[in-house]
């Protein structure tokens, strides 16, 4: 029976801590785990043994951290095959025939580009290359494990996808408490995104304990027909003797094994602090039961970010937004042209606004680079809309380069039936996980509804030998002008009900095309669109601001299975007529244009508009505004706001360092006129590490830029930094604060050396600490002077420690 037979038949159970017993092996504080593959192989083995007796059928290989740039912190990335490969022989002699064996990845410790500057193509190569060392290894199974971003994970299974052949892959992230990643991903949305991949389970693990991770796990088993994996930590770690501890009872931890079981989990195991005998009780308590059954949810999924879009049968209609597109409009087209995304931004908001469930990006005017004006416009838009974009070219390029900074499962506008072009785009589809609109033509634009249905049977048949479902197509069922084609435009109708009941697809029309060269438009399209709906229309490219196309969608989808019980009429009806938002719009955002200046620069701060930040700062300074005042009464609140906006989870990661960059760049018109006017002056110098052992240091770095926004001068040591090293160049560069940062349970113990060694000699630093891991109770035990939550606590608390100097 191989491995997705078993997980249709039982639960398996998957191994605990590596981390938690190599400790107790003698680990060295800092040290690489993945080192003693090569150095240590039997300690390695004999841990596998311990989970593989307690009841483990999957042991995951010491190498978590065995990628390149992690590697390379120890000077040991040549060795990058040889430790993985290791890593493999070492799990299946400690597994003794008991178990498979889980080739493990972790995160990069690089931030993709648009959030940093590490390519999309560049971490698939990282990724690939540790991929490729564990298959060729003989890994029964591939596992990334503890991705908290989105587009991180899905380099690294692009990347095992290319090089695992049969071999199953498992991809699990990792939330908070409150149901989302750090960068904002919701579970719905992480299911959407792997579906579209093609991994064979989807996972949760590490950051919090099991009762907060039930949540989680209840909204991901309501999203996806994927088995599911969940490892949860043992509870929270407190610092004994030096090393870090998990205190919480394993029996406690075990006794959600059932509860995850009546969710629907397939594979339970556990992750940091727990050990052998917790795996022996969860064993006992599920192992090899029949999992519970889940439909999962049917139809087209498409994602941003944070949030999954479902279109199909028995889903709310879906209205994609078509704003942002030149097509007619010479300024919104001149503004491409010169490379600025201002315009795209506002049609992005007023169409979120005005209840579009996705919106379309189309950057296409003659004689620009769309690849390049692609990505800008892609990764703008995606950080001020929570809604799925649909990427829209007749570029092959631009598509493949806009769906290189997509965080999300993006819809790819759009195929046809011409071989060049499915060879083109279904196979971009298929790599990059995305779903595509698929038109129902070829070389022509056939009027009959037979041969409509004849090109979208061949396209589909296309992308099912290449791999990809059903579930991965809409068919635009060719909305064409009526006033040209009048039977033409009647035959949509019968083509969408064609297509529906023989081929078991979602479809599409683009619904203002149909009303093209006549008067009093809307009336034709809304009425088009209720008898598109009628034969099972599920969605369309509509104008969001048209209030009679809501309402007609509204009352449309009473008789055609799409709101159940009226609910979603009433509330829509309940805000006609009252200026009231449509029910779960998000809020508005503020209107800019007859704002003053200053308002408008703390604006384009809160938002992450860097490209508008420098005309605007100019503007200020050509109206008398002082350097200073831009400074501390504008972009200094605004960042401030994000920071706080983060705290109270409205905003995330992508949106910390897109505000940060736009602060950084009105800075740079700034800077020469504020040391002209202050010197040098700053308000304290912090030296910023993540210690010794640790590579994870896309916090610091978000933390950097905010410190160095609100005028700290800030020396960033980068990864894996020892205590003498971080002492010296607090030395060297005068330091008021010492920030430390860890992510991984191994690591956090640096910490209390860097503390000692400051009180043991009497130095004049404050110690700041902070990370995944790290916790108030932690800070105080080990006599750190304030312990950073996250990153928008850093600057308050930086700032109330150079008070207390």
């Amino acid at each position: 029976m191989n491995f997705k037979e078993r997980l249709r038949k039982e639960i398996m159970i998957i191994d605990g801590s590596m981390g938690a017993l190599l400790q107790g092996e003698g680990l060295p504080s800092g040290y690489a785990p993945d080192l003693w593959n090569l150095e240590k192989p039997d300690v390695i083995a004999n841990v596998h043994k311990r989970y593989a007796d307690a009841g483990a059928q999957i042991v995951i290989t010491n190498t978590f951290g065995a990628s390149t740039p992690r590697l390379e912190e120890y000077g040991r990335q040549a060795d990058l095959k040889a430790i993985n490969r290791a890593a493999v022989e070492i799990a299946r002699r400690g597994a003794g025939g008991k178990a498979l064996v889980a080739g493990g990845m972790g995160p990069s410790g690089k931030l993709i580009f648009p959030m940093g500057e590490v390519s999309f193509e560049e971490a698939v190569g990282i990724f690939r290359q540790q991929a490729q060392a564990l298959v060729e290894g003989g890994a029964d199974l591939l596992i990334i494990e503890t991705m908290f971003d989105l587009m991180e994970m899905k380099a690294a299974v692009v990347a095992c996808n290319e090089v695992r052949k049969n071999v199953p892959l498992i991809a699990s992230m990792t939330f908070t408490a409150d149901c989302v990643t750090d960068t904002g991903t919701s579970p719905e949305a992480f299911a959407a995104v792997m579906e579209g991949l093609g991994v064979d389970v989807v996972g949760v693990n590490c950051s919090t304990g099991p009762a907060e991770m039930l949540a989680v796990v209840r909204r991901l088993a309501a999203a996806t027909a994927l088995p599911i994996m969940v490892e949860p930590n043992a509870g929270l770690p407190v610092l004994e003797g030096g090393v870090t501890r998990f205190k919480a009872p394993m029996d406690e931890i075990a006794s959600f094994a059932p509860k995850f079981a009546e969710l629907g989990v397939n594979i339970i195991g556990g992750c940091c602090g727990t050990r052998p005998e917790y795996i022996e009780k969860v064993s006992n308590l599920v192992k090899g039961k029949p999992p519970v059954p889940r439909a999962g949810k049917s139809g087209v999924a498409i994602a941003s970010r944070a949030e999954a879009l479902w279109i199909g049968a028995g889903h709310p209609f879906a209205k994609i937004g078509e704003k942002i597109n030149p097509t007619g409009k010479k300024k919104f087209g001149e503004a491409i042209k010169e490379g600025r995304t201002d315009l795209i931004l506002l049609e992005a908001r007023k169409q979120t606004e005005s209840g579009a469930s996705a919106l379309d990006v189309n950057v296409g005017v003659p004689l620009i680079d769309e690849p390049a004006m692609m990505v800008k416009a892609v990764s703008a838009v995606q950080n001020v809309t929570r809604l799925p974009l649909v990427v829209d070219s007749s570029n092959n390029l631009a598509l493949a380069f806009g769906l290189s900074v997509y965080a999300g499962r993006a819809l790819i506008n759009s195929v046809n039936a011409e071989p060049e072009k499915m060879e083109a785009v279904l196979p971009l589809a298929k790599r990059t996980g995305s779903a595509v609109i698929a038109l129902a033509a070829g070389e022509d634009i056939p009027e009959s509804a037979q041969r409509r249905f004849e090109y979208a049977k061949k396209i589909l048949d296309r992308a099912l030998a290449l791999g990809m479902r059903r579930e991965d197509v809409i068919f635009d069922c060719l909305a064409v002008v009526v006033s040209a084609m009048q039977e033409g435009a009647g035959q949509t109708l019968k083509t969408i009900r064609m297509i529906r009941e023989e081929l078991g697809c979602a479809t599409i029309v683009g619904l203002s095309n149909t009303s093209f060269g006549l008067p009093e438009r809307h009336v034709i399209n809304n009425n088009f669109l209720a008898m598109c709906m009628a034969q099972g229309l599920d969605s369309a490219i509509i104008n969001p601001y048209d209030d009679g196309m809501h309402r007609t969608v509204s009352a449309a989808s009473l008789f055609t299975g799409r709101d159940v019980g009226c609910k979603r009429y009433i509330e829509s009806a309940q805000a006609w007529g009252t200026g009231a938002p449509a029910p779960n719009a998000p809020a508005a955002a503020v209107k800019t244009d007859n704002l003053p200046t200053g308002e408008k620069i703390f604006h384009a701060v809160l938002e992450g508009e860097k490209d508008g930040i420098t005309a605007l700062v100019k503007t200020g300074l050509d109206e008398g505004m002082s350097a200073m005042d831009i400074f501390i009464g504008h972009l200094t609140p605004a960042i401030r706001k994000v920071g706080d906006l983060f705290a109270e989870r409205k905003k995330f990661i992508p949106h910390l360092v897109a505000s940060a960059d736009t602060m950084k760049k009105g800075m740079e018109l700034l800077d020469p006129l504020l040391r002209a006017s202050r010197g040098d002056e700053r308000k304290g110098t912090v030296i910023f590490a993540t210690v010794k052992g640790d590579v994870h240091d896309i916090g610091k770095n978000v933390c950097c830029i905010m410190l160095e926004n609100f005028g700290f001068r800030v020396i960033d040591l980068g990864r894996s930094v020892p205590v003498d090293d971080i002492l010296k160049a607090a030395e060297e560069h005068r330091a008021d604060i010492l920030a430390l940062s860890a992510l991984m349970t191994t690591t956090m113990v640096q910490m209390p050396l860097v503390v000692n060694e400051v009180k043991k000699r009497n130095l004049p630093y404050r110690v700041m600490v902070g990370g995944a891991v790290v916790t108030k109770g932690f800070a105080d035990e080990i006599g750190a002077d304030a312990y950073g939550r996250d990153v928008g606590d850093v600057v308050t608390i930086a700032e109330r420690l150079m008070e207390k100097k």
